[in-house]
């Protein structure tokens, strides 16, 4: 799984508006400060999440972005979506059929089922994880995402 600069970003600056508490806002210029961004970079974040209605722009002298819903009620998985990732794409197989006009395998693919088990897996963890569970400490937050994986289902063998 790779995590592109866009949702890590982007995840850093909806946690700056989930610490900063409910109802209140900060602006472009805070959050690229607190974060080490461009204000350009986080505008463009910024966007994408308004547009997820994750963030609201609020107008005025205390303007800037707030948290549309409390940080409980955002999960991770909402905002990795909107910052456009997500494991494994559905179209997955029409990016990679090497020199053919489509994949060998797509009329029986031992790789696909992997990738789509693995990819529901990283959705569960994802959508149970809050923002709110990600503002506690290191460890605490380590515990939670051990309880967030799902456990294994064990399939017996007919033997």
């Amino acid at each position: 799984m790779k995590i592109s600069k866009q949702e890590e970003y982007g995840l850093r600056c909806i946690l700056q508006l989930a610490r900063s508490g409910a109802g209140s806002s900060m602006s472009v210029t805070e959050i690229a400060k607190c974060e080490g961004l461009s204000a350009d970079n986080v505008t463009k974040l910024m966007v994408m999440l308004r547009k997820a209605n994750l963030v609201v722009s609020v107008r005025g002298i205390n303007g800037g972005y707030e948290l549309k819903r409390t940080p409980d009620r955002i999960s991770l998985g909402d905002v990795m979506r909107a910052l456009g990732g997500f494991f494994y794409p559905k179209d997955l197989c029409n990016e990679y059929p090497g020199k053919l006009a489509e994949c060998s395998h797509l009329g029986g693919c031992g790789i696909r089922p992997v990738w789509a088990v693995l990819s529901r897996q990283i959705s569960l963890v994802l959508n149970r994880t809050s923002l709110m569970d990600l503002l506690k400490e290191e460890r605490e937050v380590e515990r939670l995402m051990v309880q967030h994986v799902p456990k294994p289902v064990l399939v017996s063998s007919p033997n």
